[in-house]
């Protein structure tokens, strides 16, 4: 089944460009959040593997990104870190409205993880399952970025890059060797048009402030702590999850808000798009399981 598109309004006049998978007989909803850097279309395959099992599928560009751009959110621009997390909560919203009563498992990969678990401090109670790949791990520097990205715009404005602070955060957009063992993944993204190719400060300093936001404990609601968490990341990505201390310390903050049903499983061979490896129907399967049942069991 093919996407329709669909815009919806935002407070500041930019649209949110949405790609939705109907279903003729739905099972459940899934809402996707794309990662950094990258649109909505990047997932499409995997769109149309769930839409096929009989999942509604919402996918969005975050606000600079693909469709969802206007002259108060460029192109590679992000101002605002709640801006982001209050469009998905808004997203919530009109998927539900199509779709009352159906189950609602939110998919965040990589930045799209950061979103979706600051989503949880207020609104957890709209989901069902969660689901985190390519899980960005809290960075203990992080408030020394957020104080450096602060200073830096305030004197240079919002669409000023630096080498230096980009450096810090992983050289994103430089380097595309760690998104996936598949080359030719590698390759598409390097040089694919609608992709941001580096960010501005501005920009890294909303990532570093959604970081931050990851254990503000005093922020999280936790309304339904028996919501089923499945965090799935490749074995190899080190970059993003911080390895078996990076995904150790997410699990713990993740029960330390007083969620009890995590669980978690690295995938041996994969970096960090699993959706996007060679071998990625293994992360599809058990993905669609987990949707399904809210547990991977003993598979």
């Amino acid at each position: 089944m093919t996407a329709n598109y669909y815009q919806l309004n935002t407070e500041n006049g930019t649209k949110l460009e949405l790609a939705l998978f109907p279903a003729d007989q739905p099972r459940g909803i899934l809402q996707i959040i794309h990662g950094a850097l990258e649109y909505k279309e990047r997932y499409f395959p995997f769109a149309q593997f769930m839409n096929q099992a009989g999942y509604v599928v919402v996918l969005s560009d975050n606000r600079g990104h693909g469709g969802s751009v206007s002259a108060k959110d460029p192109h590679g621009i992000m101002m605002d870190f709640q801006q982001l997390v209050a469009d998905q909560v808004a997203i919530t919203a009109f998927i539900k409205g199509k779709y009352p009563g159906l189950p609602l498992t939110l998919f965040g990969h990589s930045f799209g993880s950061i979103i979706a678990r600051n989503y949880l401090q207020q609104h957890d109670a709209q989901l069902d399952r969660l689901i985190l790949t390519g899980t960005a791990n809290y960075v203990p520097v992080v408030p020394l970025a957020v104080k450096l990205g602060s200073g830096f715009t305030k004197i240079r404005g919002n669409e000023q890059e630096s080498k230096v602070l980009n450096y810090l955060s992983g050289n994103l957009g430089v380097a595309h060797d760690w998104l996936s063992n598949n080359p030719e993944n590698n390759a598409r993204a390097k040089e694919d048009p609608k992709m941001v190719k580096v960010y501005p400060v501005r920009s890294l300093l909303t990532i570093w402030e959604g970081d931050h936001g990851l254990k503000a404990y005093h922020k999280y609601r936790c309304e339904k702590p028996q919501l089923p968490i499945l965090n799935l990341v490749g074995a190899e990505d080190t970059k993003i999850t911080g390895g078996s201390k990076g995904i150790a310390d997410t699990i713990k903050t993740l029960r330390k808000i007083g969620y009890q049903k995590i669980e978690s499983r690295e995938l041996p061979g994969m970096k960090h798009e699993i959706l996007n490896e060679i071998h990625h129907q293994k992360a599809y399967d058990l993905i669609l399981l987990f949707a399904d049942l809210g547990t991977l069991g003993t598979v």
